[in-house]
């Protein structure tokens, strides 16, 4: 105050009186999260709800109860073709000449075949090991692809962690680097799982006869469904 009221009496101003310049507001550089918005690390993804249970056993039996109605041309022919020639026999003197030669052509049909029972129990067989196959890659993709979706809930936890982390001081970006491919690599691996569930369904949906088509997939999606975690839940 002193120095204040000299300072207007001489007319002069002196530089503290100025009003204070803040700093410029220097934010540093902050790796983002792959998600974007990072959850808090103790508050990590939840756990999936539960899935629908997939029976392997009912969605086999199912498919082949859908197969299209089997041929019934399937008949187990043998063909003899021969030749005769009248000009040896007989006089064929006025004869027209389509008497001359003939050629004949039998076909033999048995009532009882086990060429054909053979053939329908190996067709049979093929059918019954590609749907059994469909089947399992059907199961195994849903639960790798559920096993990647947790595992990327994890990972995006400690990514958040790790960012925090970095932010404070205490730990290297490199740290939230790693943790940030982890969560890339989880996340192609859904995707990737994804795609197959896609295919084998679709393969299933191929078997079938074209009238149960739509049932078929409506039934597959219904078990290739992932249900997303609650609020209840999130909120735990």
């Amino acid at each position: 105050m002193f120095s204040a009221a000299y300072a207007n009496d001489w007319g002069i101003s002196v530089p503290w009186e100025e009003a204070e310049v803040p700093p410029p507001e220097i934010k540093p550089y902050e790796l983002p999260t792959l998600k974007g918005q990072a959850p808090h690390y103790n508050v990590p993804t939840p756990a999936l709800t539960p899935a629908p249970k997939v029976d392997p056993d009912a969605i086999f039996n199912t498919v082949l109860k859908c197969y299209p109605e089997k041929s019934k041309f399937k008949l187990d022919i043998n063909l003899i073709a021969g030749m005769k020639s009248n000009i040896d026999e007989y006089d064929s003197e006025g004869w027209p000449e389509i008497t001359e030669h003939y050629i004949g052509i039998v076909g033999k049909m048995p009532l009882y075949s086990t060429t054909e029972q053979s053939r329908e129990r190996q067709w049979e067989y093929q059918r019954r090991t590609a749907t059994a196959t469909s089947v399992a890659s059907f199961t195994q993709s849903l639960a790798d692809r559920n096993y990647a979706y947790r595992l990327m809930g994890l990972y995006l936890s400690l990514e958040a962690r790790a960012q925090l982390r970095v932010k404070k001081g205490v730990a290297n970006v490199s740290e939230q680097v790693a943790l940030l491919e982890k969560v890339a690599s989880s996340h192609r691996d859904v995707l990737a799982h994804e795609a197959k569930i896609v295919e084998h369904r679709l393969a299933l949906v191929a078997m079938c006869e074209a009238t149960y088509t739509d049932q078929m997939n409506r039934y597959l999606q219904k078990l290739a469904f992932l249900p997303r975690p609650t609020p209840e839940i999130q909120s735990q």
